[in-house]
C-alpha cells in the first residue's frame, strides 16, 4: 500500500479542489503570456528579463505572508535548512525552469499547442514517480495516462495557428513547451518531499527566491535588456503572474502536493490542456479540426480515469 492511499477522503478530496483551482490559474496563464509576448500594446520586453521580473514580484508579495505563520515557515527551515537546502534548491530549478521555458516557448507557438505539448508530462509524471517509488502503478491509471496522451497527440499533430501566428513554423515553440512538462513532472512528483513539512506559501517563497538566483546566468548569457520602462497593460499582467498563476496556484498546488499521488496531479495537465485549447479558439481565433473534437473527448477521459479512487 502506498502512502497515499491511507491520506482520508475528505483531504484527498480538499487536495483535488486545490489542484483543480491551480489549473485553471495555468491554463489562462497560456493566454496571457500569449498576449503580453505578442501585443505591442505591452511594449517590446526582453522575454528572459519578463520571467526575472515576475518571479521577483511574486518574491516580493509572499515575503510578508511567510512572516505570519505561525508553523511550516522560517522556524522550520532555522531547523532543517542543512537537510532541506538541497531540494528546495531543486525543486526551484524545476519549478522556474518549467515556467520559464513555456513561457519563452509562447513567443513561437501558440496558447493551444504550446498548453497541448507541456501537458503531456503526465506521461513522465507517472513514469518518474514509479521509479521513486512514490506510488504503485495499476492498470487503471496507466490506461487514464494512455488515454490523455492519445489525445494529447491528437490535438498535437493538427495544423494550428492564430491571430499572431502570421503562417510561421511553431516547432521550435513546440519543443520547448515539451522540455518544460518534463519539468513540471519532476517538480510535481518530488514536491510533496518538502510540502509535506513547510507551508505551500512559504515552499512558493523560497522557490521564487531561488529561482531569482538561477536565472542570473540566464539573463547574462542572453544578453537581456534591462529596462523598467514597461507599459501599463504589461505591469497588470506581471502582477497577474506574480499574484495568481504564479502565486497562489503554486500554493494551492503544494497543498494538493500532500494529499494527492503525483500520478493524479500529473493528470490535471490534461484539463489544463483542455482549457486552454478553449480559450485560445474564443480569444485568439485558433484554427482547430476534427483532430481537436477527437482530443477534447478523449482528455477528460482519461484525467477521470486517473483521478478515480477504487471503491
Amino acid at each position: 500500500m502506498s502512502t497515499f492511499e491511507k491520506i482520508p477522503p475528505a483531504k484527498r478530496s480538499l487536495g483535488i479542489l486545490c489542484a483543480l483551482f491551480a489549473t485553471m490559474c495555468w491554463a489562462s496563464n497560456y493566454l496571457v503570456n500569449r498576449l503580453f509576448l505578442n501585443s505591442s500594446a505591452t511594449g517590446n520586453i526582453d522575454e528572459w528579463w519578463a520571467v526575472w521580473l515576475r518571479i521577483c514580484m511574486g518574491a516580493v508579495i509572499f515575503l510578508p505572508v511567510t512572516f505570519t505563520l505561525r508553523d511550516g515557515g522560517w522556524g522550520e527551515f532555522k531547523k532543517n535548512w542543512k537537510s532541506d537546502w538541497k531540494m528546495f534548491a531543486f525543486l526551484s530549478f524545476c519549478s522556474v525552469s518549467e515556467g520559464a521555458i513555456c513561457f519563452v516557448a509562447l513567443k513561437y507557438t501558440t496558447s493551444a499547442r504550446a498548453s497541448l505539448f507541456a501537458n503531456i508530462s503526465p506521461v513522465f509524471t507517472l513514469l518518474i514517480s514509479v521509479l521513486a517509488a512514490r506510488e504503485v502503478l495499476n492498470k487503471r491509471k496507466t490506461a487514464g495516462v494512455l488515454l490523455g496522451v492519445c489525445g494529447v497527440l491528437f490535438a498535437a499533430f493538427s495544423r494550428s495557428g492564430d491571430i499572431f501566428s502570421g503562417g510561421a513554423s511553431m516547432l521550435a515553440g513546440d519543443m520547448m513547451a515539451l522540455v518544460s512538462g518534463i519539468f513540471w513532472a519532476l517538480f510535481t512528483v518530488f514536491g510533496g518531499v518538502v510540502s509535506t513539512r513547510y507551508n505551500g506559501a512559504f515552499c512558493t517563497l523560497l522557490y521564487r527566491l531561488c529561482g531569482m538566483i538561477w536565472l542570473l546566468p540566464v539573463l547574462w548569457i542572453s544578453g537581456s535588456k534591462i529596462t523598467f520602462d514597461i507599459p501599463l497593460a504589461g505591469w497588470l499582467i506581471f502582477l497577474y503572474y506574480a499574484l495568481v498563476s504564479g502565486g497562489i496556484a503554486v500554493w494551492l498546488w503544494s497543498v494538493a502536493q500532500k494529499y494527492v499521488e503525483p500520478a493524479v496531479l500529473g493528470s490535471f495537465g490534461y484539463l489544463s490542456a483542455f482549457s486552454a485549447t478553449a480559450f485560445s479558439i474564443i480569444f485568439f481565433k485558433e484554427e482547430f479540426s476534427w483532430h481537436f473534437i477527437i482530443a477534447l473527448c478523449l482528455i477528460p477521459g482519461g484525467m477521470a480515469l486517473t483521478v478515480r479512487q477504487k471503491r
